[in-house]
């Protein structure tokens, strides 16, 4: 039996264990469920219940990145099969998505000594060139951190003078980092720091975080990672998709039929609210509404359920994250040849359509129909 220690910021919570058949099951720590903290997600409420695997399955894979292309290389680099998510999220789950990092059994934030390397340009604009074969990868050696997605892309910590930094042993990044999507989609880094400048402007400075580009990359100042002089705090969040406990694979409504998934995160905003969650609920559905409506408005086709968000407060209550992922693809209905969408194969091809049905339909044309 292997486990992996589950910890909120500095704080041990939970653990999860596999067993000999690959069976996981989560159980959170007695002294976290005797203080009354608060749960690292929804879809596991805090209690001393041991969940079972087909309940805990979606949460570990939510975390970590998705398609086979990015699995694929960190199976090559790390030699841990695509499909073992436990083993993927051990070997790069020191610093992931809202305030959890997961360490190997006998370890722990507090036992290994984080800190910053300097990044020159040099290694940087090298990573960037070859971004699309070895994400993972600084100066030859492999980058442990888990950014859910299927994109290219990094993390890092700038200074307060803008000097990147490589987080070591878990430490927490203050950006994320993309360069331009490679073949069919090019010029996204402008496109989408264009379409994220003009959601801050619509939307307000505290509901889209500050975005730039830095050395022909996107960069986008992690939200949940405020900074104080120079210090950052991990505050804690989780996607729609995980939150509704659902696998990576089905954030995309169905084509076929309607699964009302963004019905879906309305009624969970409404039952937090009934909970006493939600300390406004009225405000945090306009607020959900309004990301919605910008993400039509701005043609954005991949607004899935990762990406709108909830975060989880250290007082227990919840509220709708800011917008972190909007990308206009009408201007980019060619590719770097020529060819148009309708040559162009995956979720690139179906640029007419929303990844969420709004208001029954899916093809951005019949939406006000």
């Amino acid at each position: 039996m292997s486990t992996l220690e589950v910890y909120f910021r500095d704080a041990h919570c939970a653990q999860i264990t596999e067993d000999t058949n690959g069976n996981l099951k989560f159980q959170y720590l007695d002294s976290w469920v005797k203080q009354g903290r608060i749960p690292i997600s929804l879809t596991l409420p805090l209690d001393q219940t041991t969940y079972a695997h087909e309940q805990i399955t979606p949460f570990v894979a939510n975390l970590l990145p998705e398609g086979d292309d990015l699995r694929g290389r960190l199976e090559r680099l790390l030699h841990i099969d695509t499909k073992d998510d436990f083993g993927l999220l051990r070997a790069i789950g020191r610093e992931s998505a809202g305030a959890l990092s997961f360490w190997p059994e006998g370890e722990s934030p507090r036992d290994n000594d984080q800190y910053y390397s300097r990044l020159s340009l040099e290694d940087f604009q090298e990573w960037r060139e070859f971004a699309h074969q070895q994400p993972f990868q600084f100066r030859g050696q492999t980058f442990r951190m888990s950014l859910a997605g299927a994109q290219a892309k990094t993390a890092l910590y700038f200074d307060s003078e803008d000097n990147p930094y490589l987080p070591e042993h878990g430490a927490p990044t203050s950006h994320i980092l993309k360069p331009n999507i490679e073949g069919c989609l090019p010029g996204t880094v402008f496109t989408e720091y264009l379409t994220m400048k003009l959601a801050r402007v619509v939307l307000g400075r505290d509901e889209v975080p500050e975005v730039d580009i830095w050395q022909n990359c996107y960069r986008i100042r992690r939200y949940d990672r405020p900074r104080k002089n120079e210090h950052i705090r991990r505050l804690h969040q989780e996607d729609f998709c995980l939150a509704l406990g659902r696998m990576p694979a089905r954030k995309y409504e169905s084509e076929q039929h309607s699964e009302h998934l963004l019905a879906a995160c309305f009624d969970l905003l409404d039952q937090l609210g009934d909970q006493g969650l939600v300390v406004a609920p009225v405000m945090e559905r306009q607020r959900l509404l309004n990301q919605v409506i910008l993400n039509v408005l701005l043609h954005n086709p991949d607004a899935h359920l990762k990406n709108y968000a909830l975060m989880l407060q250290n007082n227990g209550m919840i509220c709708v994250t800011p917008l972190y992922d909007c990308l206009c693809t009408y201007g980019l209905n060619f590719s770097a040849n020529g060819e148009a969408w309708g040559q162009v194969t995956g979720p690139a091809a179906h640029t007419r359509n929303m990844s969420l049905r709004i208001g029954g339909a899916i093809a951005i044309d019949t939406i006000n129909q």
